[in-house]
């Protein structure tokens, strides 16, 4: 047989070229997916592990306080009987206190909270909680990470706005399965006038870190608007609970 017969037309020598190329591709574009792949998972990971730190730590912090608050209340107390610091103990204590939100509802503890706001700086505190408003589907723990949040945001108000009134507005989200829109404004001078740390979101110090960390717990947005001599606004956004597992039953 003559050699030239063994040789392959060259159309075929450019279509097996062409194919190892779309192999190599393919084979370099599935070795890029994975590695995003695997980044990302790292990444999920990572803020899991995270987010479990975070609440660990403000679960430890909320102990503190109970501890703090018990001390102060049967060592320091007994001792001031009716010196005018027992009054501003009293205040502390029940500022570190969590509310009991099994006895008494969210709305309530809000609204006392306000209440205790206003005595406190003078500051006038506006509540608007939207009626038949229903904060049964949020568990205790959420609950009390709402609490923190407002009552976090009320002291920065108090502490550094300047602010003449502080308005508390509770309602719920416009979607089919509502979510629930909270947010605590002022009408001081604005988050860039106020003193603490600069990151690249503007001012946030430790309080503010404080309130993102429990609304990401909660699986919450959590975002602020600040325009500089127009106050700020803190606003969550609670998504809805997940719904309850269907029922397996046996065909």
């Amino acid at each position: 047989m003559p050699a030239e017969s063994a040789l392959l037309p060259p159309e075929f020598d450019s279509y097996f070229r062409l194919l190892w190329l779309l192999v190599l591709f393919i084979s370099l574009l599935m070795a890029f997916l994975g590695y995003i792949y695997l980044a990302m998972r790292k990444a999920r990971e990572r803020e899991l592990q995270n987010m479990a730190f975070s609440s660990l730590a403000l679960e430890a912090q909320e102990n503190e306080r109970q501890r703090i608050a018990a001390e102060l209340h049967d060592t320091v107390l007994p001792e001031l009987r009716d010196n005018p610091a027992a009054a501003r103990i009293r205040e502390i204590c029940g500022r570190l206190m969590p509310p009991d939100l099994i006895r008494f509802s969210l709305k309530d503890s809000l609204a006392s909270l306000c209440n205790s706001f206003v005595k406190r700086t003078g500051i006038k505190c506006v509540v608007e909680i939207e009626e038949g408003l229903d904060f049964n589907n949020l568990s205790g723990e959420h609950r009390l990470h709402l609490y923190r949040i407002a009552q976090e945001a009320l002291n920065n108000i108090g502490k550094h706005s300047r602010a003449k009134q502080a308005v508390l507005v509770v309602r719920q989200g416009a979607e089919r399965v509502p979510s629930i829109l909270f947010s605590i404004s002022d009408d001081g001078q604005g988050l860039l006038c106020r003193p603490g740390p600069r990151t690249e979101g503007g001012h946030e110090g430790f309080g503010m870190r404080t309130m993102r960390h429990r609304a990401a717990i909660m699986g919450a947005h959590f975002d602020f608007i600040s325009v500089e001599g127009g106050g700020l606004m803190v606003c969550v956004k609670h998504p809805p609970p997940p719904p309850p597992p269907a029922d397996r039953r046996d065909p």
